[in-house]
């Protein structure tokens, strides 16, 4: 099991990387070892996240498909991290709100961007919120905002807000899907870091 820095792994070589990854979901990651995105100071959620991957690992070197690994391991960190919090279930929307928003950060074409609690949002609505988020992707983010993990470092929110207004813009005014605005983000994520890197 290794902390890893997910900026440097999104900056130069998977901008999908998230929270963690094993050889079965990223083959970049040796066989025998599992990564964890190092997190910001005081987000204290590596243990949550490593028994996730020691279990969807585990599955698929059994033979389960990927998804199914998926849900079986979302389930299970989703049921730890209400057990530990001490709540029966998905909370509503206003209660994530108010327990979520840390910082208004400024505005963006007409929309509120947020720096919230990351591991609230995942311990309250929805285990698989990593690095950024908007309304039209989360039911429990309001339409007209968008929010940033504060378990992502500052020297990385340009990017990740970057991605979130381009899939956010695709998925609102070009009424692409999830799936084909997500991926269409992450192209320019990535042609957005190359430009920083080639800049310095």
């Amino acid at each position: 099991m290794w902390l890893v820095d997910g900026h440097a792994i999104r900056d130069q070589l998977d901008v999908e990387f998230t929270n963690g990854a094993h050889h079965f979901t990223r083959g970049y990651v040796p066989h025998d070892e599992i990564w964890l995105d190092r997190e910001a100071p005081g987000a204290g959620e590596w243990q949550f996240w490593a028994m996730r991957q020691r279990i969807e690992r585990a599955l698929m070197a059994q033979g389960q498909p990927y998804l199914r690994a998926l849900r079986t391991g979302a389930r299970i960190e989703r049921d730890e991290r209400r057990l530990a919090r001490g709540i029966p279930g998905p909370a509503l929307p206003a209660e994530v709100q108010r327990s979520a928003r840390k910082e208004r950060l400024g505005r963006e074409g007409g929309r509120e961007i947020w720096l919230v609690d990351g591991r609230a949002v995942r311990d309250l609505a929805y285990v698989d919120f990593t690095l950024g988020g908007h309304g039209f992707r989360y039911r429990f983010i309001p339409r007209r905002e968008v929010w940033l993990d504060d378990a992502v470092r500052p020297s990385e929110r340009a990017f990740i807000l970057h991605h979130e207004l381009v899939e956010l813009n695709l998925m609102a005014n070009a009424g692409l899907s999830y799936d084909l605005a997500h991926a269409r983000a992450s192209r320019a994520e990535v042609i957005l870091r190359k430009g920083r890197r080639a800049a310095a």
